[in-house]
């Protein structure tokens, strides 16, 4: 009854070579582009690197004893000593420090970690709020939520009052 079909049409293969060679030149042109993105953003990483590079090559080579991962670490965690709120905790100094191991979680390394950042004393550690408690957490480098759970502020206060 009804014949639809395309090729039948006059023009038929005229519109097929038109439709063939229009996309043909989209896909180059797309193709095109995209790799010239692709070479820009290499070229921008391989620039970076490279100045990286010059950077190590014209860093001074440290004649000193090598620093062990400790000094490393302690070093890290000094030099973010200024984020904390000692104004509200208080200060304290190595003089009058308390021992923080009889903290249940607090073990040596971690007891010079704080020590690194200028907590001494079971009443700075009763004193954390919990942006204080986060602040130290994060400097740190220990286990999220670990003070909250090991309750370092409700055993601080009770060894402060002793």
């Amino acid at each position: 009854m009804f014949t639809l079909n395309p090729l039948n049409l006059p023009d038929a293969q005229i519109q097929l070579g038109i439709m063939l060679i229009v996309s043909a030149v989209l896909g180059f042109i797309i193709g095109y582009i995209s790799r010239q993105r692709t070479i820009r953003e290499l070229e921008g990483e391989l620039a970076s690197t490279e100045r990286a590079v010059d950077d190590c090559l014209r860093a001074p080579v440290a004649a000193g004893p090598v620093a062990d991962g400790e000094t490393i670490v302690l070093n890290r965690i000094r030099a973010r000593a200024n984020e904390i709120n000692f104004a509200r905790i208080g200060l304290a100094s190595a003089a009058n420090a308390d021992d923080l191991k009889i903290i249940v979680g607090v073990g040596p390394f971690l007891e010079k970690k704080l020590h690194a950042i200028g907590i001494y004393t079971f009443r700075q550690i009763a004193n954390f709020n919990q942006e204080d408690i986060e602040k130290v957490n994060d400097i740190i480098e220990f286990f999220p939520g670990r003070i909250e759970r090991d309750n370092w502020v409700g055993q601080a206060t009770e060894l402060a009052k002793k």
